[in-house]
């Protein structure tokens, strides 16, 4: 252990608000010491940086500009405040720099975001509503569907996938997972790996996505995958929407009206600083279409416990204990 993990200060770049302060204190314990970015004057900010043995970012390239990347080359971590890591420079990142998403960080209220979305779409609220709204009391216009006895298969058993399938299991639900392993200790009817996904697509009631999107997971629903599925099963994702073909859903939700879908996330939105919503295929004209505006994570205290949970991570590497959701960039950077 070099000098620089004996002194075991993290550097928190992103927007110190209080919640973010009672958050990283929590989290540290007396581990380390934190030092918000914003605190420190202009001209000691690089200094600042260069000296941190970890740095704990929300927008990485938000909160660092590119010049600065070099003076982070004897950071050993960079934890993340997201999950999602697929925004990040990669290639310009320093290469000795572990990188940890905040694993299970905002799992809680995105489990029962994705539980919400499945319930409007089984119990068929959404066009219920609207039926009222037009003065018609549609009272047997759908026939809801339970959730009782039904399988669902969450693809990437992580946090957010653990915990959503933990509230499903009291709704009577089977759980199908699948991780990066195959393996899990947790009571489920099925384990396996993505490589089994066609095998169980035919048995699935509800597909959960909830994986990191990287080069390997990109468009891993598709044609392929849609037409392997029950005509009337529900498709989720509250990870990223390029892990699926967003042509191949829209025509496959127009030729199957049963099939349905919930998203929390858009091909084109505005949460990285890419541009306006949009949409290449109107999704929300569809009737068995139910979304949200990546809203996900959001809750009463959700910065203060996310920022909670990364700082534990931070006090967990400098303990020298084992820490949750190292990336590896190579999974990340397109050959």
């Amino acid at each position: 252990m070099n000098s620089k993990m004996n002194d075991k200060t993290v550097v928190v770049t992103c927007v110190a608000s209080e919640s973010v302060r009672r958050g990283v204190e929590k989290g540290l314990d007396g581990a380390g010491k934190a030092v918000f970015l914003d605190d420190v004057p202009t001209e000691k900010r690089g200094a600042t940086l260069s000296s941190a043995a970890a740095i704990m970012s929300f927008f990485f390239n938000k909160e660092i500009r590119e010049e600065e990347y070099p003076l982070l080359e004897s950071v050993e971590l960079f934890q993340s405040i997201s999950t999602g890591l697929d925004f990040l420079p990669f290639r310009l990142m320093p290469r000795k720099m572990i990188l940890a998403c905040n694993a299970g960080g905002w799992a809680p209220q995105i489990a029962e975001h994705t539980v919400a979305l499945l319930l409007a779409l089984t119990r068929r609220i959404v066009p219920l509503h609207n039926d009222l709204m037009k003065g018609v009391f549609g009272r047997h216009s759908y026939s809801p569907a339970s959730l009782r006895g039904k399988v669902l298969t969450v693809v990437g058993y992580g946090g957010i996938g653990r915990r959503t399938a933990e509230l499903l299991r009291a709704f009577g639900m089977k759980i199908y997972a699948l991780n990066t392993s195959g393996r899990t200790n947790d009571d489920v009817h099925f384990m396996g790996t993505l490589k089994e996904l066609p095998e169980i697509l035919p048995e699935t009631d509800v597909l959960l996505l909830s994986l990191p999107l990287d080069k390997h997971t990109k468009g891993v629903i598709g044609k392929r995958e849609l037409d392997l599925m029950k005509k009337n099963a529900i498709l989720l994702n509250v990870a990223r929407a390029p892990l699926i073909v967003e042509k191949d859903l829209y025509d496959h939700l127009k030729a199957n009206p049963e099939f349905q879908a919930g998203f929390d996330v858009w091909w084109k939105e505005p949460t990285w600083g890419g541009g306006d919503f949009a949409l290449d295929h109107p999704f929300l004209e569809l009737p068995n279409v139910v979304g949200s505006p990546h809203n996900s994570n959001r809750c009463e205290n959700d910065m203060e416990s996310a920022t909670l949970a990364a700082a534990a991570n931070v006090a967990a590497f400098f303990g020298g204990e084992k820490i949750g959701g190292v990336i590896r960039r190579e999974d990340y950077i397109e050959d």
